[in-house]
């Protein structure tokens, strides 16, 4: 027998050795994550989950496919708030998906979420391996991810869908364009510039990928070409891909980016805003603590000096480790240049929120992170692969326990509030939950520190919080029979914001219980109909006073409605079921 085929059951073996150890690995893989986030399935829908889930009709029939596309996110609820950066036809497809499997059980929405979160963390190891890490190490980075208690924001909370599809895309764009630059083939190319474009659809975030993509393609890619002609015949695909999504997203939205914030800030403070920013994702992608689902940062220098010379520290030493990490493994510097390149998009901080920062914008840069694990822990000893062991053990059950503060509003809103107890706008929050629950008493407190805070000056907070703590108190002098100082209160709201809805909501109310002047309500309660399309509140409201004034079909109308904006308004579906025996009587 020759040395050749003595060779071929030998090669086989291995091969069939490495295939097992692999699905293995993939198996630990989707084990893990669905042992950290199972509890997340039984989490409920919680803070904008009620109005882009369960007020958004659009997800309910599957004739809006095409709308998805050709309308901005928020085109369900009204056209002044389809005037935003959110082009996401991918994230109302998934809940179109989640409502086919179970109605308005918020299950199904987190178990798509999970399943994305998964695909994403086996695609993290087979990027590792591609690249060329050892499959042990590209393991071990692959689960630090999937567990990672940054994550637990995107995945446990539903409106963090357009993070874990993009992620999910984006990576297996990069994974199909490492498999092009091995092969030359151009069907992996198309492939992933295919992945490429249902990651823009998924979110902005994805913009970035065709610049990680070159570095990629130059660190990787066949050295013997033109650099300007290995760019032009590996990106071009992606250049394409880009051009259909600029396409629709100007047909949907009618520009490509608008500004959200009207602020007077200078130069220096945008500036020192980025690096204090950048220096505090770094922090979190390595030490994610204390983590919270609000952080407040303040925008001007002069209020945050400290916290940006540490977290410039930060950016520095961050900077000079991967240099110094990159001559001992070649590689590292390059995932380190990616991970801020990946967060690019996220530094347009007026065309975001007043949020200058957010745990779930981690969620792709940590790609890059988990490379340069991958990258350090094929070249480290075994004593290193321990201790990664243990921080994957270490980071489980951290995002096990965080995915609890994600399981109902009031969990959420406490957590928020023990980092950040300057947020008024979880105060608001806090204050409508204990107001429904009849405890007047705590909803006043959250009520009246909101608008303390608000007054502090310090950080930015939205002015319209200070109308929804003026309607708020409205609200309990009304509940109190004071009715002359919930008029009060109100009337201070409506100057806050004239288009205050809830204002108008609550003055017809007041005007209806203390003088009995049906006409002028119902006048509020259309008004507050006009200008707020979701309230489902102010039809009942509205409803109420037809009944009352033995109008039973009108009422009968606006109760449906209601139930239509929101299937679960309890109090909507009690009024007409009496409206109906009233008018079948």
């Amino acid at each position: 027998m020759s040395k050749t085929s003595k060779k071929k059951p030998i090669q086989s073996t291995v091969n069939r050795a490495q295939k097992s150890s692999e699905y293995w690995h993939i198996g630990l893989i989707i084990f893990l994550s669905f042992i950290t986030y199972s509890n997340a399935l039984r989490g409920s829908f919680v803070w904008d989950d009620e109005i882009q889930i369960v007020k958004n009709w659009q997800i309910r029939d599957l004739s809006h496919v095409g709308s998805a596309f050709s309308s901005a996110f928020w085109a369900f609820a009204d056209p002044e708030a389809a005037r935003t950066n959110f082009y996401r036809p991918v994230q109302t497809l998934s809940y179109m998906l989640a409502y086919q499997i179970s109605g308005l059980s918020a299950w199904s929405y987190h178990l798509v979420n999970v399943l994305f979160h998964t695909l994403a963390s086996v695609l993290i190891y087979f990027l590792c391996v591609e690249y060329g890490i050892s499959a042990g190490a590209a393991l071990l980075a692959a689960a630090i991810f999937s567990v990672h208690p940054i994550h637990s924001e995107a995945v446990s909370w539903n409106a963090g869908t357009p993070d874990v599809t993009c992620g999910a895309f984006y990576f297996g764009s990069i994974l199909l364009f490492l498999k092009y630059l091995k092969s030359s083939r151009g069907r992996w190319l198309w492939s992933a510039a295919v992945s490429f474009l249902a990651a823009c659809f998924s979110k902005e975030m994805a913009v970035t990928l065709p610049a990680v993509a070159a570095l990629i393609m130059l660190a990787k890619g066949r050295p013997q070409q033109n650099v300007f002609t290995r760019l032009v015949e590996s990106l071009w695909p992606f250049g394409a891909a880009g051009v259909v999504y600029v396409g629709a997203r100007l047909a949907a939205l009618g520009f490509l980016s608008t500004t959200h914030l009207q602020i007077r800030a200078g130069v220096l403070d945008w500036f020192t805003l980025a690096v204090r920013v950048l220096g505090q994702y770094i922090h979190y992608s390595l030490l994610p603590y204390p983590l919270t689902a609000y952080h407040l940062i303040p925008l001007h220098l002069s209020d945050r000096v400290l916290s940006t010379l540490l977290y410039t520290a930060v950016v520095t030493a961050a900077g000079i480790g991967s240099y110094m990490l990159n001559r001992r493994v070649r590689g590292v510097a390059m995932w380190g240049l990616i991970f801020v390149i990946t967060l690019i998009p996220v530094f347009n901080f007026t065309g975001i929120s007043l949020t200058f920062f957010a745990e779930r914008y981690l969620y792709i840069p940590t790609m890059a992170s988990a490379m340069m694990l991958g990258l350090l822990l094929d070249k480290s000893r075994s004593i290193a692969k321990n201790v990664t062991v243990i921080i994957v053990l270490v980071f489980a059950v951290l995002t096990f326990g965080r995915n609890k503060d994600w399981q109902s509003d009031e969990k959420l809103y406490q957590s928020i509030l023990r980092v950040h107890p300057e947020v008024a706008h979880v105060r608001n929050n806090l204050a409508d939950l204990y107001m429904k629950r009849g405890d007047d008493v705590t909803a006043r407190n959250y009520l009246e520190s909101a608008l303390h805070y608000l007054d502090s000056g310090v950080y930015l907070q939205a002015e319209n919080e200070k109308y929804r703590a003026q309607v708020g108190l409205g609200a309990l002098a009304a509940r109190s029979e004071k009715y002359a100082e919930a008029k009060d209160h109100l009337e201070k709201a409506l100057e806050i914001n004239p288009r205050g809805d809830w204002a108008y909501l609550y003055l017809g109310g007041v005007i209806m219980e203390s003088e009995g002047d049906y006409p002028k309500a119902m006048t509020n309660f259309q008004k507050a109909i006009e200008l707020g399309p979701l309230n489902e509140v102010a039809r009942d409201y509205m409803g109420v006073a037809l009944f009352n004034l033995k109008k039973y079909p009108e009422a009968i109308r606006y109760f449906q409605e209601a139930l239509k904006i929101n299937p679960t308004y309890k109090d909507a579906e009690t009024h007409l079921g009496m409206a109906a025996r009233a008018l079948a009587s």
